[in-house]
Order: C-alpha cells, then sequence, then structure tokens
C-alpha cells in the first residue's frame, strides 16, 4: 500500500547510490530514524535542499518497499557547521549515537534532545561554549539511554561525593577515600559538579553552565567511554575525529 509522510526532520547523512541518486538518512520527530532515496542529479533543486544538518519538513512517499523524498521545506541549515570543524564532528557523533542506538527507544526526546544541541552548537561563537555544550547533549543522551550514573553518592560507602574515580562495574563513583590507587576515569571537582548541574537543572537553565578548561579534559575522557560503552562498540565519529573532538 502507498502513503505519504509529512513529518519534521534533520538530514543526518547522504551516501550515494547509483549515478544521481543517493540514500538518505533522516532523524524525524514521529518515526524516529527514516533512510528514504532522494532522486536527481547534482543540479536538481531538491538535491540542493537535501543537504546534511538541513532541518525542516520532509514530504515522503512510500512506494515498493521504501521511502523516497519528494519535497524538503528547509527551516535552519546550520551554515556554521560546513565552516568549523570541531562543530561538524560533534554533530556527526551526535548522528551516528542516534542511528547506532536507533534514537535509545524513545523518538520524540531523542528528537527534542538532538535537535536543541544541533541548534545551540550552531550558534555557539566561542570554542569553550560548544565544548560545553557537546559534553551537556552526551551526558543527557546517557539518560535517554537509562545509563547515566548518579553523581551524588560514593558506591562504597554512600556519601556524598565532590570528587572521585568512576567505577566501571559499578556504574557510579567513588570518593577519594574508597577509591583505589590506578583508577583510571578520575573526575575532579569542578568537573563532577558540572555534570551534576546538567543532571539536576532544567534545559534552559543548564544552557548557560560552561564546562571549566581545566576540568574539560577529565570529563571528555569519561563521557566518551561511557558513551561508547552504552553502544557497545567504539564509535568511527571519534575515531575519524581524534584530536578534534
Amino acid at each position: 500500500m502507498n502513503h505519504n509522510i509529512v513529518t519534521p526532520a534533520t538530514v543526518l547523512s547522504i551516501k550515494p547510490m547509483g549515478e544521481n541518486n543517493a540514500s538518505v538518512c533522516l532523524l524525524t520527530k514521529a518515526e524516529g530514524i527514516l533512510y528514504a532515496v532522494l532522486y536527481g542529479g547534482p543540479k536538481s533543486k531538491l538535491k540542493s535542499l537535501v543537504s546534511t544538518w538541513n532541518t525542516g519538513l520532509v514530504y515522503l512517499h512510500f512506494a515498493k518497499n521504501s521511502y523516497k523524498i519528494s519535497d524538503f521545506d528547509v527551516k535552519n541549515y546550520h551554515l556554521s557547521f560546513r565552516e568549523n570543524i570541531y562543530k561538524s564532528c560533534a554533530a556527526s557523533l551526535a548522528a551516528e549515537l542516534c542511528m547506532k542506538t536507533h534514537c535509545a527507544g524513545n523518538n520524540e526526546r531523542c528528537w527534542a534532545l538532538v535537535n536543541g544541541f544541533i541548534s545551540g552548537l550552531d550558534s555557539c561563537s566561542e570554542h569553550s561554549a560548544a565544548v560545553s555544550g557537546f559534553m551537556r547533549f552526551l551526558w543527557r543522551y546517557l539518560d535517554l539511554l537509562g545509563v547515566q550514573p548518579d553523581c551524588s553518592f560514593c558506591v562504597h560507602c554512600g556519601n556524598a561525593i565532590e570528587e572521585g574515580f568512576y567505577v566501571l562495574g559499578d556504574n557510579g563513583f567513588s570518593c577519594m577515600n574508597c577509591s583505589k590507587s590506578g583508577s583510571a576515569l578520575r573526575i575532579d571537582r569542578r568537573g563532577l559538579a558540572f555534570l551534576s548541574a546538567v543532571t539536576s537543572l532544567l534545559p534552559e537553565d543548564a544552557a548557560k553552565l560552561e564546562l571549566p578548561e581545566e576540568s574539560a579534559g577529565l570529563v571528555k575522557n569519561l563521557v566518551f567511554y561511557l558513551i561508547e560503552s552504552a553502544c557497545g562498540s567504539s564509535l568511527l565519529s571519534l575515531k575519524t575525529s581524534a584530536g578534534i573532538l
């Protein structure tokens, strides 16, 4: 049976398919991840609209067991991603997460989280703000996946924790007194305070938080480890952007 879909969508990836066509991966609000065929040569007006990171209203026609893009009304082009390699790499990781985890099983929440992130990232003029926004997004995505560790209390003694180490086997944090020597994933006081605030504050309030520069390396190491662990495999975006993210 043939049917049409009109839905808000963000273009996550485009892969050539044949001489003039392409396979497009879309993040949609209601359906989650969808793959659709884009027909037309390089001079096609529609092909110029269906570009990676563009967000808008997509018109899809389903026939012969596949979707075809019949129109795309772009609302946001996210042009800074084409000019800033850090933003491009961060957005690529967000896209890979959506595809690999199938929107964490919650299409609408994933849509809101990812599009809020890329819109905020697009508006960042300072690198430090982009880094902070990226870490906030990844920490929230861990919550969406249901695996965000509690950073309020030590998993060993139960006391409130201000700094310490992530405990791999318990998916939690150990305070400095309970931590074993040789623990690798350390988190300092300001880094832990940043993650705690992202968890407890409303998104609009957390958006004002900046990750202290001296804590950024520790937080990145921790969050990247947790994200790959949650996915159950290494992420290509992290490998290809080594030294950038």
